[in-house]
C-alpha cells in the first residue's frame, strides 16, 4: 500500500534539494571569489600576479576584476568600475558628473590623459546668477554639463578590447537587481537625506524603505530607472545619454527648476569630449611622477610640493609624523596651495604658468624665501607675498589674477586598474558635493552635479565663470615609475585634501619604505595656504586626524599652528580615500591597497 505521507515528504525533500542547488548556482551580492569573500572589509589589500584593481567599494572592484579575468584590459576594467561606482556609491559620482583619467598605455609606451570634466553651459555667463555665489554653489544653476558618459564611452572604444555591452553589464546588473547598502553609504544617505529627498518623486522609492525612512546597512538598494538609463547607453553609446529621452529629461527637469542646460549643450559634450591631452610630469628623488594637468590643480600642487621637499633634503631622515616632519611637509603644502589659488584654472581660458610652477628652480626660490622656520603661514597679503613663477615660464603673457576662494566638497571617488600587459589606469570622478545638487532628471535615476561651485563671480579671478569653461579642481589620478618600470598608481577623493592625501601616501612609500596598504592606513594632516578662522592672524590652520591629535597638538600649538581635529574616529574620510596599486617589480607582483576611510577594497588574480 502506498504511503501518501512518505511520498509527500520525499517530494518535499526533492524540492528543498533543488532549491538549494539553485541557490548555490546563483550569483548573490556576497558571492565568494574563489573562497575569498570580496565584500569582507576587515581586509583591504590584495597581492596578485596578473591583474589588480582598487576602488572605493568592493562591488565596483569586483566588476573591474571580472572584466580583467574575462580578457579585458585595464581600460576596460576602469570603465566597468566607473559605471559600477555610480550605482553602488551614488553619493560620490555618477552619470551626471565628470572626471579625469591618467594612464600608461603599454602597447604605445606613452602616458595619456582623458579630461572629461564638466563645463559651464553656453548661457552661463556671470549675468545669469541673480543670487550670486549661492546660485553657483547649489541648485539648478550650479549644474555643469555632464561629460562622464562621453568620456567613458570614448575611452572604452579607443583603448579597450572588450565590447561596450560587456563592460557595462556589471553596473546594469547591480542597478537592476540591487546591492546591499554598506555602513558608509547608509551614513551618507542619512546625513544627506534632505538633499536626496529634494527630488522626492525620483528618490523616495529608491533611498527609503517606506517612502520616509532612509535605507540602513544591509538593506537592498535597487535603482531600476538608473538600470534603464545604463541600458540605453549600453545599446546606443553616447547617443543614449546625450540624445533622446535622457537628454530631454535632463533639459526639461532643469528648466522646470530654473536651469539653463540645453540640448545643444549636451550635443556639444557628446561631440567634443573627452579632451585627450598629456598629463603633467616631474621627478622626485629619481622617481617619475605623472599626474593630471589643468583644469585640475592637483597634479601641479603635488609636483610643486615634491620639488620643494627635494630642496629641503630627505624627509625620510625625519621621524615619521613627528613635529618636524609635519611642519616641513605642511609648509610645502601651504606654499603649493597658495600658488594654486593665484594661478591655476582652465588653461584654455586663462594663461596658467604650468612650466614655471613645475620648475625646480622656482621651487628652490619659493622654499628658500618661505622655509618652515620663517614662513608667514597665515593668509598671504599682497602680490609680493605670493610666489612668482612667470620668470621660469617661456613665452608667457604673465597675466595677473586675484586669489580665489571657492566651495568644493570632500565627496568624489577614485579607482585604479593594472593588467598583465602592463597597462596602468587611474581615474578620479565626481558630482562634487555628496549627491551633487540633489536633482534627479525624471525617470533617469542619477543625480546631477553642482560642479559650478568651483567658479567665482570675481572678474579678476582665474576661476571667473564663463561659458564652456571647465571648473578647477584638485582631482589628480597619479602614476609613478622608477627606472622605466611601474612603481605605483593612486588617487584620492577629498576636495582640497586630495593633494595632501596623495602626497603623504607617496612620501610614506618612497621615503619611509612602507607597503601601499600601510602607507594608506597611516594618519594624515592637511594645511592650506590661509588661516580660515582669523585672516589677520599669523597662526596657521592645520587639520589632523584624531589618531594624530593627542601626540602633536601641544607641539604644533607651540609652533604657532591652530590645530583642528576632524572626524569622530581615529581616521576620517575628510582626509581622503586613497585607492591604488604598488608594483613589486622585482617579484612580479601587484599589491592593491584600499582606504579604510571609505568602503575601499583591492582585488586581483
Amino acid at each position: 500500500m502506498i504511503n501518501l505521507q512518505s511520498i509527500k515528504r520525499y517530494v518535499l525533500s526533492l524540492i528543498v534539494v533543488f532549491i538549494a542547488i539553485a541557490l548555490v548556482g546563483c550569483k548573490t551580492p556576497n558571492e565568494n571569489l574563489g573562497g575569498y569573500d570580496y565584500t569582507d572589509l576587515s581586509v583591504r589589500d590584495y597581492i596578485s600576479k596578473n591583474g589588480s584593481v582598487a576602488a572605493a567599494n568592493p562591488y565596483a572592484a569586483k566588476a573591474g576584476l571580472d572584466i580583467l579575468k574575462a580578457g579585458g584590459n585595464a581600460f576596460d576594467a576602469a570603465v566597468a568600475m566607473s559605471f559600477a561606482l555610480g550605482v553602488v556609491e551614488p553619493n560620490g559620482s555618477g552619470l551626471g558628473g565628470g572626471g579625469i583619467l591618467v594612464a600608461y598605455d603599454a602597447s604605445a609606451g606613452e602616458y595619456i590623459s582623458y579630461n572629461f570634466r564638466e563645463f559651464v553651459p553656453a548661457a552661463g555667463d556671470a549675468s545669469i546668477y541673480p543670487n550670486g555665489a549661492v546660485d553657483l554653489d547649489y541648485g539648478p544653476l550650479s549644474c555643469g554639463v555632464p561629460t562622464q558618459v562621453a568620456g567613458l564611452i570614448t575611452i572604452q572604444k579607443e583603448r579597450g578590447v572588450k565590447t561596450r555591452q560587456e563592460v557595462m553589464e556589471p553596473a546594469i546588473d547591480l542597478a537592476l537587481n540591487g546591492v546591499p547598502v554598506t555602513p558608509e553609504l547608509a551614513q551618507n544617505i542619512n546625513d544627506c537625506f534632505y538633499i536626496i529627498m529634494d527630488s522626492r518623486s525620483e528618490t523616495k522609492d529608491v533611498f527609503t524603505s517606506d517612502g520616509i525612512t532612509p535605507l540602513t546597512t544591509g538593506e537592498l538598494l535597487i535603482q531600476k530607472d538608473l538600470a534603464h538609463t545604463l541600458q540605453l547607453i549600453s545599446d546606443q553609446g553616447s547617443a543614449g545619454f546625450y540624445q533622446g529621452e535622457v537628454a530631454l529629461s535632463i533639459v526639461n527637469t532643469l528648466a522646470k527648476k530654473g536651469g539653463i542646460i540645453t540640448l545643444d549643450d549636451l550635443e556639444y559634450a557628446m561631440n567634443n569630449y573627452p579632451i585627450v591631452e598629456k598629463p603633467v610630469q616631474g621627478t622626485y628623488h629619481g622617481y617619475d611622477i605623472v599626474s593630471a594637468t589643468t583644469p585640475s590643480s592637483g597634479g601641479i600642487i603635488l609636483l610643486e610640493a615634491l620639488n620643494m621637499l627635494e630642496v629641503y633634503g630627505n624627509v625620510g631622515d625625519l621621524e615619521h609624523n613627528s613635529l618636524e616632519y609635519i611642519n616641513v611637509v605642511a609648509t610645502a603644502m601651504q606654499l603649493a596651495y597658495g600658488d594654486k589659488r593665484k594661478y591655476i584654472a582652465d588653461s584654455r581660458f586663462v594663461d596658467v604658468p604650468i612650466q614655471g610652477l613645475l620648475s625646480k628652480a622656482y621651487a628652490e626660490e619659493r622654499w628658500q624665501k618661505f622655509n618652515p622656520n620663517q614662513a608667514y603661514l597665515g593668509r598671504f597679503i599682497g602680490d609680493n607675498d605670493f610666489g612668482n613663477p612667470w620668470p621660469y615660464q617661456s613665452n608667457a603673457q604673465k597675466t595677473a589674477f586675484s586669489e580665489t576662494e571657492y566651495d568644493e566638497h570632500f565627496s568624489t571617488t577614485t579607482f585604479s586598474a593594472a593588467d598583465k600587459d602592463g597597462n596602468i589606469v587611474s581615474v578620479t570622478q565626481t558630482i562634487n558635493h555628496f549627491f551633487g545638487n540633489g536633482i534627479v532628471p525624471e525617470g533617469t535615476g542619477f543625480f546631477l552635479n553642482n560642479q559650478l561651485s568651483s567658479f567665482t563671480l570675481t572678474a579678476t579671478s582665474a576661476s571667473y565663470v564663463k561659458p564652456f569653461k571647465q571648473p578647477v579642481s584638485h582631482i589628480m589620478p597619479t602614476i609613478i615609475m622608477k627606472d622605466g618600470n611601474p612603481y605605483a598608481t593612486l588617487g584620492s577623493p577629498g576636495s582640497m585634501r586630495i593633494p595632501s592625501a596623495v602626497l603623504q601616501v607617496i612620501l610614506n612609500m618612497i621615503d619611509f619604505g612602507m607597503d601601499i596598504q600601510t602607507a594608506i592606513n597611516m594618519p594624515r594632516f592637511y594645511s592650506y595656504a590661509c588661516a580660515s578662522t582669523d585672516y589677520s592672524s599669523t597662526s596657521k590652520d592645520i587639520y589632523v586626524e584624531r589618531a594624530l591629535y593627542k601626540t602633536v597638538k601641544e607641539g604644533l600649538t607651540a609652533m604657532n599652528y591652530n590645530v583642528i581635529v576632524e572626524g569622530s574616529g581615529d581616521i576620517d574620510l575628510y582626509f581622503g580615500g586613497v585607492q591604488g596599486i604598488r608594483f613589486i617589480y622585482e617579484e612580479g607582483k601587484l599589491h592593491g591597497g584600499a582606504d579604510p576611510r571609505r568602503d575601499g577594497k583591492a582585488l586581483g588574480y
